[in-house]
């Protein structure tokens, strides 16, 4: 069983004001990364006259919002504030790959924060939201 540390893990994203470009590599800015929940929501089908309830497995899988911390950075055309600091109204790819491992799909950026600290650098924080088909392989 192979083992990875958080050196194996790579986050790229859609650059805000080149959507469908290729990817921006952010890693080297990244010092926190929430993870994905993956979730398949049960539906209820109890019918009447038992008592106890009874559920059948969800139709959708569903990636809940997760969140991405880091080092700000203004100056450089690919930190994260030229990524998540947008105005564009388009849901963005987005690949994490874990190991030999990635997920990739497409998100909305639902939050972006700059986070100052005294005595700190100054971090960010952005939340997205998965949308549509997400691959794994």
């Amino acid at each position: 069983m192979a083992k990875y540390g958080s050196n194996s893990v790579k986050v790229e994203f859609e650059k805000a004001d080149s959507v469908g470009s290729a990817d921006t590599n952010i890693t080297a800015y990244v010092t926190k990364f929430a993870g994905l929940d993956i979730t398949k929501a049960a539906v209820d089908s109890t019918p009447f006259g038992v008592s106890f309830p009874e559920s059948l497995a969800g139709v959708l899988k569903e990636y809940g919002e997760f969140t991405i911390e880091g080092f700000f950075d203004d100056a450089a055309t690919t930190g994260p504030d030229a990524i998540f600091n947008s105005v564009n109204i388009v849901a963005r790819y987005f690949k994490v790959t874990w190991g030999t491992k990635y997920t990739s799909g497409r998100c909305w950026i639902t939050g972006y924060k700059r986070t100052p600290e005294v005595g700190n650098y100054i971090g960010f924080s952005a939340t997205l939201k998965v949308t549509g088909t997400v691959t794994e392989a």
